[in-house]
C-alpha cells in the first residue's frame, strides 16, 4: 500500500481586512496595503480611494474600521504610487507587462517618496501580478532588497493573476 505522499492544500481563505493590523517588527509601526487601481472608474475628477469602483475597492470602503485602518498607497497604472486623497481624473490605463517595465525601468519617477512611511510594519499587496511586480521592485528600492521579495503569509486569489499577499 503506498501511502499519499501529497501534502494536504489549505482551503482557507485570508481575510482581505484583518480585525486589527499585525506589524511584523514593532507594535508602533503601522500596516502598508499597496492596492493596484481599477479599470472600473467614476466618470468624474475625485480622490484615488473614491474614484476607483472596482470590487476590491468597494470592498475596502465598505469594510474598513477607522481604528484599524492600514497605511494605503495606490499604484495607478498611469500616475504610480499615489495617496488615497490626491484628487485625478478618470483615465484608461492598463498595467500590461509593457507598462510594469517601463514604470520600473524609471523607477524614481513612479515612487512619490513623501508619500511612503517612513517605516512600516506587515506590508500588504492587492492586485494583479503586474501590479505585484513593480509594488515588490518599489518596496526593495524604498526599504532595501529583503522588503520586496519576503511574503509572509499565503496569497488569498479573488480572480485571476489577482491576489492580496504580504511582504515584508
Amino acid at each position: 500500500m503506498q501511502r499519499d505522499l501529497m501534502p494536504m492544500l489549505s482551503t482557507s481563505q485570508l481575510s482581505l481586512f484583518p480585525d486589527t493590523p499585525k506589524p511584523r517588527n514593532d507594535a508602533s509601526e503601522s500596516a502598508l496595503l499597496l492596492m493596484a487601481c481599477s479599470s472600473t472608474k467614476l466618470d468624474r475628477d475625485a480622490r484615488a480611494i473614491d474614484l476607483y469602483r472596482g470590487v476590491m475597492y468597494a470592498s475596502y470602503r465598505a469594510h474598513v474600521r477607522s481604528d484599524a485602518a492600514p497605511r494605503v498607497l495606490i499604484l495607478s497604472a498611469l500616475h504610480g504610487f499615489l495617496p488615497p486623497d490626491t484628487e485625478i481624473a478618470p483615465y484608461d490605463e492598463r498595467m500590461t507587462r509593457k507598462r510594469a517595465d517601463q514604470m520600473m525601468a524609471d523607477l524614481p519617477r513612479y515612487l512619490q517618496p513623501a508619500a511612503w512611511p517612513t517605516r512600516v510594519g506587515l506590508v500588504m499587496l492587492a492586485g494583479g501580478a503586474e501590479y505585484r511586480r513593480v509594488m515588490r521592485a518599489a518596496l526593495a528600492r524604498r526599504y532595501g532588497p529583503a522588503c520586496g521579495r519576503k511574503p509572509l503569509m499565503a496569497s488569498a486569489c479573488s480572480g485571476r493573476n489577482s491576489a492580496l499577499s504580504s511582504a515584508a
